[in-house]
């Protein structure tokens, strides 16, 4: 198994594209806007919220011609950190992963390497601009925050919502000034479901990145501890149709404080860019 499994699943993240069948739901202006504004702030409060969280999973790595198979925890900290630790048979780690707001860890214990760059790194390698705050709402099945929100368009898909925007960007009030000149532009499509308002489907391209594209999937949403969680993801490159990533959970815990052990033994050696 190589790296890039951890980077598929890192560049988790964030691309999807629109289904079948799509119809634009039929009002005036004035009351479009109001029922564009009532689905995406139904959406909004059954987003998950806590403070920490952790899981376990089975994964798939499906490519043209094999087949890669994992076992896998991940446990956060709200806007802090993310720690991923990946095992292959026999229960033997092989990689472990620590995410923070601005920089990252990754250990390879296969070949006994290890990288420790900015998280600017990883969106170089990856082709996909994404920062913590995103790759967080991923994790949860959640709309990426500080983001405009009155810019979506509503289409009806399947008997379910649609929000859609060809032009998202971030609220300046979050962005320090040097980087309000080089603002991140989405396109978005954001299928919800028209019961709980859960995320089901999220499509999202970074302008200016044709080929940074990542679908992504949330299956078999579970009630638990009165917080609806996805516990299947599928994530898919759009300019890789047959190979994805499947992750099953099969126990997740929220909001009981975690450690995030990591550590680096002395004769592994250091990656550099």
């Amino acid at each position: 198994m190589k790296s890039k499994i951890i980077y598929f699943l890192f560049a988790s993240a964030l691309f999807f594209s629109a289904c079948n069948s799509t119809k634009k739901v039929n009002y005036n202006n004035k009351k479009m806007q109001t029922h564009v504004d009532s689905v995406y702030k139904l959406m909004h409060q059954n987003q998950v919220k806590m403070n920490w969280l952790s899981g376990k999973f089975k994964g798939v790595y499906q490519m043209p011609d094999k087949q890669q198979v994992f076992n896998g925890q991940i446990r956060m900290r709200k806007d802090s950190i993310i720690w991923v630790s990946i095992y292959a048979v026999m229960n033997i780690e092989i990689f472990r992963l620590e995410v923070k707001r601005d920089s990252f860890l990754f250990v390879n214990k296969l070949e006994k390497t290890y990288m420790s760059e900015s998280n600017q790194y990883l969106k170089d390698r990856t082709g996909i601009d994404i920062d913590f705050d995103m790759l967080q709402a991923l994790v949860l099945g959640n709309d990426f925050p500080y983001y405009q929100t009155n810019v979506f368009k509503l289409y009806m898909i399947n008997g379910n919502y649609q929000l859609s925007t060809v032009s998202r960007r971030k609220l300046k009030s979050n962005l320090s000034q040097e980087k309000t000149k080089a603002l991140r532009i989405l396109m978005q499509n954001i299928l919800v479901d028209k019961n709980n308002y859960r995320i089901l489907k999220q499509t999202v391209k970074v302008v200016g990145q044709d080929k940074a594209k990542l679908r992504m999937r949330y299956n078999d949403y579970t009630d638990i501890d009165g917080r609806l969680f996805a516990k299947q993801w599928v994530l898919r490159l759009k300019e890789d149709k047959k190979s994805y990533v499947e992750i099953n959970f099969s126990k997740v815990v929220f909001d009981k404080p975690q450690k995030f052990p990591f550590h680096i033994s002395r004769k592994y050696k250091r990656i550099k860019p």
